[in-house]
């Protein structure tokens, strides 16, 4: 369409009334092709333009979302010119579920909407009937994940015996005996999932709790952590044991993409329904098809990892009522960005 426009301001001095005619036919035709394609399409695109105005929408957008889109994605604080992929629960006219992914487009961003309610009941199902095979995929991948500290454990040991007063391979041994007692443990919870405990908290606490845990590993990565908690964040129903174990997960995910230095910014905010949790790092990042596969169990960029670790934090993250998304680029680092649902949610007076 550009080379068009382009082609035909170059020859507009040469192009009598007959022939202007003929080209703007031409691209009517082509435009009510494009247009009867976006309004055939079950999926639901809108474009954003740099302030997140709604440019262009397709009918199947107002469908999905059960409103104007220009209403519907205000309150979702969708990032702007950035890849991200996030799952939203729509009540209205129906229960649905919406897989809502954004997707850079020069100085626009396209948002592509998609229904996953009947993909996500179906995965529910298979997961029931094939839950002994997960479990033996589970083990066969413990297994292999066993084998490097166990190894190194060997190793250790048989330098150790050689000289009683080697103290590098006896912390070596020490710090893989730490790594596998983490396997284990994330491969229980991962086939042992505990029912969240839900009391009436502030998301604040067990993530103070998880920064203190954590200080010496910034501090030895010089890592500069920042928190921006409000003086009055709404109360949540949550396990505070789980969400620690949820923010400790995401806190090293984040410092493990820094190999020396840089910056994680924590923020805490609600609105009239929810309290958001945003985690963003200063990391190497992830291209789309890492993304993708974020939350699914072996699907990791780290050398050591076994992909638990989040695919666990989704599931107890989702059993709070809450969800979790992510949205990066590399070589720009990455941002978690948790919502739960308030204690308290108060009624917004309609306009």
């Amino acid at each position: 369409m550009k080379d068009f426009f382009k082609g035909v301001r170059k020859h507009i001095d040469r192009l009598d009334a007959s022939h202007l005619r003929e080209q703007y036919k031409l691209v009517a035709d082509e435009l009510a092709s494009t247009d009867m394609f976006l309004h055939a399409l079950k999926e639901g695109l809108v474009r954003l333009d740099a302030d997140g105005r709604v440019l262009q929408s397709n009918p199947a957008a107002k469908r999905l979302l059960g409103a104007e889109p220009a209403d519907a994605l205000s309150d979702l604080g969708l990032p702007l010119g950035k890849s991200s992929s996030r799952e939203i629960e729509i009540s209205y006219p129906e229960d649905r579920i919406l897989e809502v992914q954004t997707i850079p487009f020069g100085s626009e961003t396209i948002v592509y909407l998609r229904d996953i309610t009947a993909e996500k009941k179906r995965t529910e199902e298979q997961l029931r009937a094939g839950a002994t095979k997960a479990v033996c995929d589970l083990a066969a991948g413990i297994a292999h994940e066993i084998g490097n500290p166990l190894n190194a454990i060997a190793l250790s040991l048989q330098l150790v015996k050689r000289d009683p007063t080697d103290t590098e391979a006896i912390d070596t041994g020490l710090a893989q005996l730490k790594r596998l007692d983490g396997i284990i443990r994330d491969f229980l919870t991962a086939i042992r999932p505990r029912q969240p405990n839900l009391m009436p908290g502030s998301v604040a606490d067990p993530l103070k709790n998880c920064l203190a845990m954590l200080k010496q590993q910034f501090e030895e990565r010089r890592i500069t952590v920042t928190l921006d908690v409000p003086a009055a964040l709404p109360n949540v129903a949550l396990d505070a044991e789980q969400m620690e174990q949820v923010f400790f997960n995401l806190l090293k995910n984040s410092l493990e993409a820094m190999a020396d230095g840089g910056t994680i910014v924590l923020a805490l905010g609600s609105d009239d329904r929810n309290v958001f949790l945003s985690i963003r790092d200063s990391g190497r990042g992830m291209d789309a098809e890492q993304l993708a596969g974020l939350f699914e169990p072996y699907r990791t960029t780290k050398e050591k990892g076994t992909g638990l670790g989040l695919m666990i934090s989704k599931r107890i993250v989702t059993e709070h009522g809450g969800s979790i998304a992510a949205e990066s680029t590399p070589g720009e680092g990455t941002t978690f960005t948790l919502t739960l649902p308030r204690l308290e949610q108060r009624i917004r007076a309609l306009k």
